[in-house]
């Protein structure tokens, strides 16, 4: 007989909705681009280099 479930409903209700935002942080979306980076063409570099050009100001001044 399979163990009967023992989290409330609203508990399991809440670490969904956490795990769903954890998936859609900046810092997810790009650990994926950069696990998948052979699969990237030059379309999708050409895209990438745009946001990435130097900021003056920027953080890592």
């Amino acid at each position: 007989m399979p163990r009967k479930y023992t989290m409330s409903d609203k508990a399991r209700e809440a670490r969904r909705k956490g795990g769903m935002a954890a998936g859609r942080s900046l810092d997810a979306y790009i650990t994926r681009i950069v696990d998948r980076a052979p699969e990237l063409t030059d379309e999708h570099i050409a895209r990438l280099r745009k946001v990435l050009r130097p900021v003056s100001g920027g953080s890592a001044e």
